[in-house]
């Protein structure tokens, strides 16, 4: 009597004992999933929160100095009041006019918002800093809305106008320039979140390690306990846990025993299989937030060429091409730094002819198989300066509607040569060419009087026109073309140098 009920103490205890081995496994790893859980949806609101702050910031940094500065030229040359200016009307260059005062009230609420969406600490101040410059910048705009009143002169008004607003050290300027630094520092809170998101994983992968010895030795010990009767599949199941220990975590192990066993193997089956979906999930994130960071990237180019670009980069370190990643990195540099040009509206034709050169190379990775190029510039050009991106979009526009849709390897040729007081660039492919229909749309387009709907001919005729700003209406672009045998693009400049729009 008393050893039978030695005995069912014996087996109750022994049920405990193994029932306790799957609560040990899955609780751990429910907390481990809810910390790793946690984690990931912290650093993706904080890039979210970011990715807001930059992408609001960035609404009026493009625009705020050309609007602000050429409405209030528009004043001085036009004495026009600062309410005539604000019927938002489209100049002939692009810009809209905007009442002075309306517009720096409107930044003034942007900036209260941004303020209260910063995620660095440091842009609180800075945003303070775009205040005080605005109620400056309101003070001048009074005064030089007062000269205009009071009959000043047409001097005095523009130096005015150069040294307090729109001149270098202009209050438009130091705005801008306090927008621009509020999105740097923005921008720089990505790494921070990403050195942040890399040590939450790395502690997280710990714990996880961690976890897991833990469960696998506790298994043990509660299997020591009950070796007479479960020594065999016990010693099953550790071969498998050493292998997940190992990072297997495709391990499995089948049993034949009684339930509570089989209740044991099945946790651990389930606890692998959620920790090898875990690890998945957590490189695929990364991935994605790695991705996420990249698109954040802004430029003045085509977002397309933009992504291929990063795209083929991301390529190239996979493939560990080093010297093809830096020398990719180093002409995408080149590529925006003459793109941006310290936000001028001319660069020199060197310049040009590098920012071509950058173009073409970074394409050259991705078309060379189809494409090749020459650039042949009279080095006695290269001092003369020319609107900025005079070149490219013609050089876009071969490759892409020319040499791309062509079977077979194509060539695109650039030149550039003066005669006497003319300067000549011709951008010649032997691509596709166009029929004579698609030609005398493309020329009707071109001049101003063709449907702008078409994204490549309205960029040309953007192209054309300030050509035509800069040197009359004499002077622009026009076109050869015969089908199966290729394009020619001629522009026609004086070789003259150039001052900015603004």
């Amino acid at each position: 009597m008393v050893k039978k009920t030695r005995v069912h103490k014996k087996r109750t205890s022994l049920n405990k004992r193994i029932m306790l081995i799957p609560l040990s496994v899955i609780i751990p790893m429910l907390c481990v999933m809810s910390y790793l859980i946690f984690t990931l949806q912290h650093s993706l609101m904080r890039y979210d929160e970011i990715t807001e702050s930059i992408t609001y910031a960035n609404h009026y940094v493009k625009e705020f100095k050309e609007r602000m500065d050429y409405s209030m030229y528009l004043a001085v040359i036009g004495n026009k009041t600062m309410d005539e200016l604000g019927n938002k009307e489209t100049t002939i260059n692009g810009i809209v006019t905007v009442n002075p005062y309306t517009y720096i009230d409107e930044l003034s609420d942007f900036c209260k918002e941004l303020s209260e969406i910063a995620t660095a600490t440091i842009n609180k101040t800075q945003i303070r800093f775009v205040e005080n410059s605005l109620k400056a910048l309101r003070k001048s705009v009074t005064v030089l809305e007062q000269m205009i009143a009071d009959g000043s002169s047409y001097d005095d008004k523009i130096e005015y106008l150069d040294e307090n607003i729109r001149g270098e050290s202009g209050l438009t300027v130091v705005i801008q320039s306090s927008i621009q630094n509020y999105i740097y520092e923005e921008t720089r809170s990505f790494a921070i979140a990403k050195e942040d998101l890399e040590y939450q994983l790395h502690t997280a992968v710990k714990i996880s390690v961690i976890v897991t010895v833990t469960v696998m030795l506790t298994a043990v010990l509660l299997t020591m306990l009950t070796i007479r009767s479960v020594t065999l599949p016990i010693r099953k199941l550790c071969k498998q846990t050493k292998k997940v220990a190992g990072g297997d975590f495709t391990a499995k192990t089948s049993i034949d025993t009684v339930d509570e066993i089989a209740v044991l193997t099945d946790s651990f089956n389930e606890m692998t299989a959620e920790i090898g979906s875990l690890v998945k999930n957590i490189k695929k994130q990364e991935e994605d937030l790695r991705l996420a960071q990249s698109r954040l990237l802004q430029a003045q180019i085509n977002p397309h060429f933009l992504y291929n670009t990063l795209d083929t980069i991301v390529w190239l370190a996979e493939a560990e091409e080093t010297g093809e990643v830096v020398s990719m990195v180093t002409t995408l540099s080149e590529f925006f730094r003459t793109t941006l040009s310290k936000g001028k509206d001319y660069i020199t034709i060197r310049e040009e002819e590098a920012h071509i050169k950058s173009y073409l190379k970074i394409q050259q990775f991705r078309y060379q198989d189809i494409m090749e190029y020459e650039l042949d510039i009279d080095p006695d050009l290269y001092p003369y300066k020319i609107p900025k991106l005079t070149l490219q979009p013609l050089v876009e526009n071969a490759l892409y509607h020319g040499i791309k849709n062509k079977r077979g390897k194509g060539k695109i040729r650039i030149r550039g040569w003066k005669i006497r007081t003319h300067i000549y660039f011709t951008v010649e492919d032997d691509g596709i060419g166009m029929s004579e229909e698609e030609l005398k749309k493309l020329k009707r387009t071109v001049s101003g009087y063709g449907e702008e709907s078409d994204s490549t001919g309205f960029g040309l005729f953007n192209v054309n026109q300030r050509v035509q700003y800069y040197y009359g209406p004499e002077y622009g672009m026009t076109f050869q073309s015969e089908k199966g045998k290729g394009t020619t693009a001629l522009i026609l400049i004086e070789a003259k140098d150039i001052e900015s729009l603004s």
